[in-house]
């Protein structure tokens, strides 16, 4: 695990970050980096051998050929600690758990990533109840997290509007926005502009069956 790092030059990582986005082609891939298909088809190769990549063929309506597409098949973390005493670079297989931890410190920083964890952690059966967790915005007094359910009802009498307090005394509300799959897609379908905002603004946090990134992904193409 720890040779991908070596192979994660600028080129391969710029075509990373693009296949990060949705599933790409070559082609695609090569307009976008102003680089040749040559060359891209070359760093394809070798992100597959390494397993970080996957590619499918997709049919396009009347024309002839199935496309070729990739897309990102071990999602990992690589983290860096450097302090006294301890340097060290470890590589992880993203799993919920690890998950749910470094999108949480990634995507909020250390501060509301705490005010998040800690309310997991008390009230770990929303956890249980939910398919996906993302995180909207925060201030200085709030942090808005949107919860995907099928327990609507108990999770809002339950979990909404709940205070956690970090450990010199700080606290800051939970406000959760808690709505069904069916929701969500009937209110794309009908291009709700509450539904597309919140969509449009939700990070994903938490979402063992990509639950939440395939409905993210459709919000893209709208």
């Amino acid at each position: 695990m720890q040779e991908i790092l070596e192979i994660l030059n600028d080129t391969k990582w710029e075509i990373l970050k693009e296949i990060s986005k949705r599933e790409t082609s070559a082609t695609e891939l090569a307009e976008k980096l102003d680089t040749s298909i040559s060359n891209i088809t070359q760093q394809l190769k070798i992100l597959e051998a390494y397993e970080i990549i996957k590619r499918r063929k997709i049919k396009e309506k009347n024309i002839g050929k199935p496309r070729t597409v990739y897309s990102i098949k071990n999602e990992i973390i690589y983290a860096i600690i450097l302090k006294n005493n301890k340097a060290e670079k470890k590589i992880f297989k993203i799993d919920a758990v690890s998950g749910l931890i470094f999108n949480t410190l990634f995507i909020t920083g250390t501060e509301d990533a705490f005010f998040i964890l800690k309310f997991m952690l008390k009230h770990e059966e929303i956890l249980k109840r939910c398919k996906a967790i993302g995180f909207i915005k925060s201030t200085k007094e709030n942090v808005e997290l949107f919860i995907l359910t099928d327990y609507i009802d108990e999770i809002r009498a339950k979990f909404s509007n709940l205070f956690i307090e970090d450990n010199i005394g700080k606290t800051k509300k939970i406000i959760n926005w808690t709505h069904n799959e069916w929701e969500i897609n009937d209110g794309l379908n009908r291009k709700d502009k509450y539904f597309l905002d919140i969509t449009n603004n939700v990070q994903t946090i938490y979402d063992p069956d990509k639950i939440l990134e395939n409905i993210l992904m459709r919000r893209r193409k709208i």
